[in-house]
């Protein structure tokens, strides 16, 4: 399992999705998009979610989604600018009776700087600022009996800084955090998507 969390934005975030299963409307700003059942979210670029979506600025957007989380794959395709890439940890959020509610998956958007007409190559591979945090509960977390909603994942994209470009293809997911800041406080983010 992953690493529990305790910032209390991913806990916010879960608190709402938990409502939100069990039939209670989403109390923040969102767009509730009809996606792919195999690669969600994953099919768009950072600029197609951000044409095709309601928010309250040009850096956060937050979306949900009705598909199997299980089924979740990388989309990469030879006609995308880029693609979604997973870190491979899982970040835990637990209530305050320390009960695993669900989970946050984390990933960065990588294209190809291809701006000199050159083919796209692994080393032309960059990573962008954008993020997505997708939340999702866990199976055991509700009675089946309350769920209204079934297979809900509630992401959050947001624009970080610029990306460190120095590492070119390195794709040391370890360092993600460090590599890279949120432009906006957390509490700047959930001010943006505030009814």
């Amino acid at each position: 399992m992953g690493k529990s969390n305790d910032d209390p934005m991913d806990k916010e975030m879960m608190k709402n999705l938990v409502k939100y299963v069990i039939g209670k409307p989403f109390p923040r700003k969102h767009t509730i998009m009809d996606v792919d059942g195999v690669y969600g979210i994953r099919v768009f670029s950072p600029s197609q979610i951000l044409e095709s979506t309601n928010g309250t600025n040009n850096n956060t957007r937050l979306l949900i989604t009705f598909q199997n989380r299980e089924n979740c794959k990388i989309f990469a395709s030879k006609e995308a600018p880029g693609f979604w890439k997973s870190t491979p940890k899982r970040k835990s959020i637990f209530d305050a009776n320390k009960r695993h509610i669900g989970n946050i998956k984390i990933s960065w958007y990588y294209y190809y700087n291809v701006d000199d007409g050159r083919d796209k190559s692994a080393s032309r591979l960059r990573k962008s600022e954008w993020q997505i945090r997708e939340y999702y509960l866990t199976s055991k977390y509700l009675p089946q009996n309350k769920v209204e909603r079934k297979n809900v994942l509630l992401t959050l994209m947001i624009k970080t800084k610029a990306a460190n470009n120095n590492n070119n293809n390195n794709n040391n997911d370890k360092s993600d955090d460090k590599m890279q800041r949120i432009i906006l406080d957390k509490q700047e983010i959930m001010q943006c998507l505030q009814l």
